[in-house]
């Protein structure tokens, strides 16, 4: 993933993103989000979410979540919400939402781009949960997963 030094966020659909991801090194994935610009990398990540939403699988939920990405000292929070069969990501937090998950900038890229499953994330501490724990373990099946 290092080789790839010029990468724009804006302009890396979530399947190229997932072949990056996938067989890099921690320190890879890390040092091209850091090169490409985290924020910029959030923002593209999150808005590939609302593109890849899957409203036939939240049906049910009318929900707010929030994730905090750690990364070198600073915290990234987004809150994706998930209203009427629409879903809406933006920076920011919620109030109370539903569920808020907190992870490191790497742990977070594989478990969006399929690299990495979020019991296994959350088992081995990578993944914090608070709020609905149950909830938590279906948030990812309600979007496209991107296919490295």
């Amino acid at each position: 993933m290092a080789a790839q030094n010029d990468v724009n966020p804006q302009q890396v659909t979530p399947e190229e993103f997932a072949r990056l991801v996938k067989g890099s090194s921690d320190e890879d994935i890390a040092a091209t989000v850091h090169q490409a610009g985290t924020a910029d990398v959030l923002d593209r990540i999150f808005e590939g979410m609302e593109e890849r939403f899957r409203p036939e699988k939240a049906s049910d939920v009318d929900s707010d979540i929030v994730f905090e990405i750690n990364d070198e000292g600073d915290t990234h929070s987004y809150l994706v919400a998930i209203h009427d069969g629409a879903c809406k990501a933006e920076r920011g937090a919620a109030e109370d939402p539903k569920v808020k998950l907190t992870a490191d900038l790497v742990p977070f890229v594989k478990l969006v781009t399929g690299e990495a499953q979020g019991p296994a994330l959350f088992m081995s501490g990578k993944l914090k949960v608070s709020g609905d724990l149950m909830f938590s373990t279906r948030i990812m099946t309600f979007f496209d997963q991107p296919k490295a």
